[in-house]
């Protein structure tokens, strides 16, 4: 609570760039403030690449994968391979098993439908997830940031005015959404109810 002018977006701010004193330098923070940049990037695909530890797992795996293949097929060939490709070898089989671990734990097969569930309930149609976010106003781009956010799921997601362009069915999604959400949400909004809906505890600045 605080009037308009006393700092609540100020806070946010300095807390996502960490200009606060005791935050942890290994603390996911995300705070969607901005638009997402309008290009040919499709709107679900610019949520996926909003999870920069799900490519870089995918590009891993898919570059192991290839070695070992290019392996098997020498060994295939009857080349000979000495104790350090083995030893190579080997390592890299394990480390591709912990990749795949690493993938499951984090749900990534079923990004493509989590990511397309959150823009549907952003009242984003199949065909407008797939048409490129330059092509959308900018309130449907912060829609997008918005769903990036969701969809990422940081430790501490922080929300300034997530309500201003939302209609009244992406408003109710967010707040059932919101409500169940598990990690720290830190909000600034002047929707009383969204508010009185979705959060527990009131900040007095």
């Amino acid at each position: 609570m605080g009037p308009n002018g006393s700092g609540k977006s100020t806070v946010l701010r300095h807390i996502a760039e960490r200009k606060l004193p005791g935050i942890p330098s290994n603390l996911q923070i995300l705070h969607v403030e901005q638009e997402v940049v309008g290009d040919d990037t499709p709107a679900v695909e610019s949520v996926l690449n909003a999870d920069t530890l799900r490519l870089d797992l995918l590009a891993e795996r898919t570059k192991l994968e290839a070695e070992l293949e290019t392996a098997a097929d020498d060994a295939a060939a009857g080349n000979t391979i000495n104790e350090a490709a083995l030893a190579d070898e080997s390592r890299k089989r394990e480390r591709l098993q912990e990749v795949y671990e690493l993938l499951r734990a984090i749900g990534a097969d079923s990004a493509y439908a989590r990511a397309c569930a959150i823009l549907s309930g952003l009242q984003f149609t199949p065909t407008m997830q797939g048409m490129p976010t330059k092509e959308f106003s900018g309130g449907w781009r912060m829609r997008i940031a918005l769903a990036r956010a969701l969809f990422c799921r940081p430790a501490v997601l922080l929300l300034d005015e997530p309500t201003n362009h939302l209609d009244l069915h992406a408003l109710v999604w967010l707040e059932n959404y919101l409500s169940r959400w598990k990690k720290t949400l830190l909000i600034v909004s002047h929707d009383k109810n969204f508010l009185n809906t979705v959060c527990t505890d009131i900040i007095h600045l």
